[in-house]
């Protein structure tokens, strides 16, 4: 069965999660509500460097918790895109309106 590691960090003005595995139905567990809990109060970064697999159940609790990020005034950012992520966020149609960046320093 995949696995999904997180680690958490603390930045000046967002929290840091990194993603190591795969984000799936089966991985996502947990971590969905620390996420939809996390984007209502600060801005977040998701580093997706080392994701190996992002399914469409992925995709969707993501889409979802950008969203809502939105909602609350503030920002979900995608940094640092593995091969795999970016070829399942780019199938959505919408990479474009995705916070992409390349390293914290881009947070605002």
């Amino acid at each position: 069965m995949d696995q999904l590691n997180i680690v958490k960090k603390d930045g000046a003005n967002y929290e840091l999660y990194e993603l190591n595995g795969a984000l799936n139905a089966y991985t996502m567990g947990e971590f969905q509500d620390t996420l939809y809990e996390a984007v209502l109060q600060k801005n977040i970064v998701l580093d997706m460097s080392k994701l190996i697999e992002l399914d469409a159940s992925g995709l969707g609790f993501l889409m979802a918790a950008f969203n809502d990020s939105e909602d609350a005034g503030n920002k979900l950012y995608f940094m640092s895109l593995s091969n795999e992520a970016d070829k399942a966020i780019t199938s959505t149609g919408f990479k474009y309106l995705f916070n992409l960046i390349n390293a914290v320093t881009e947070v605002k």
